[in-house]
């Protein structure tokens, strides 16, 4: 029995049942499926599978960092066949073909790449009442990642595969935008500036628990303290209950960048989007609150 690995980074959980969709279609195909989400520890090492995928939700156009490491940490693959998956509520940028490129460059196999739809919720565009892609992935996309993952074990049985085309290059907002972004200026210029309001803050906690990289500690006062190691993810800032975290995406600087992409994914007919409130670490629907 074929022993296949697949190793995915989620936070809302959407990533998460994809992975699930896929790992059921390489299932009913007399695979054995281990699964590993980034965000409990290290994924196991290689030894033993026949198989790795690599799932991902697409942030500020490009991986997460925390899979961009993983993927670095990857010893040579020396032929092992691969997959990717990912998730975008809006544009995916060149995100897939940062990853199959790293692959390749490890030495895997391609066997195969997936994108769908995923709920974006991107505090940036939830502030401005938007959120994209409310009810993605949808059954029709599960299903289809099922599919994906039957067609995947078909072709480890030896069936040719044609690589599908790297994905269109985005605009130069969006690409202006990644850089604004890279890891390097957030671990030495924006990780050091998240601010607490002392006078909101009430110690819950909640934004260390929700933290992907676990990059968040509390001092005496139980005030939450930034490590070097964000993401960019804004979840502290997203769910904390009191409003009481400003990240450096609040600033002025990010404004019309984010207005920018608001206005071309709402001017997109492909990409759905439901009108939310958000505030004190929740987002409403507007839509589902009038039907009730």
């Amino acid at each position: 029995m074929a022993k296949s690995l697949i190793v995915y980074f989620t936070q809302g959980g959407t990533t998460g049942q994809v992975a699930e969709a896929i790992a059921t279609g390489l299932r009913s195909k007399e695979h054995q499926v281990d699964l590993h989400n980034m965000s409990y520890g290290e994924p196991p090492n290689l030894d033993g599978y026949s198989l790795l995928g690599i799932g991902l939700p697409v942030y500020i156009f490009r991986p997460p960092f925390k899979v961009i490491e993983y993927l670095q940490s990857l010893p040579e693959l020396k032929g092992l066949p691969v997959f990717v998956f990912l998730l975008h509520g809006t544009h995916p940028g060149e995100t897939g073909n940062i990853v199959r490129d790293a692959l390749t460059h490890k030495g895997g196999h391609e066997v195969g790449y997936f994108k769908a739809m995923g709920a974006d919720y991107f505090l940036g565009y939830l502030q401005r009442g938007y959120l994209f892609s409310p009810n993605n992935p949808t059954a029709s996309e599960l299903d289809s990642a099922q599919a994906f993952g039957r067609n995947i074990a078909d072709l480890m049985m030896g069936i040719k595969y044609i690589k599908q085309d790297h994905d269109s290059p985005p605009s130069f907002v969006y690409r202006l935008e990644r850089f604004l972004t890279n890891k390097w200026l957030v671990k030495c210029f924006y990780s050091w500036l998240f601010f607490v309001k002392s006078k909101k803050c009430t110690s819950c906690g909640i934004c260390m628990k929700v933290c992907p990289a676990r990059n968040i500690t509390e001092n005496k006062k139980g005030h939450p303290v930034w490590g070097r190691n964000c993401l960019l993810c804004l979840y502290c800032e997203m769910k904390c209950p009191t409003e009481a975290i400003l990240s450096p995406v609040s600033w002025p600087l990010f404004s019309p960048f984010i207005a920018y992409n608001v206005w071309k994914a709402r001017n997109n007919s492909s990409i759905v989007h439901a009108r939310v409130i958000h505030e004190r670490g929740r987002t409403k629907r507007l839509d589902q609150a009038q039907k009730k």
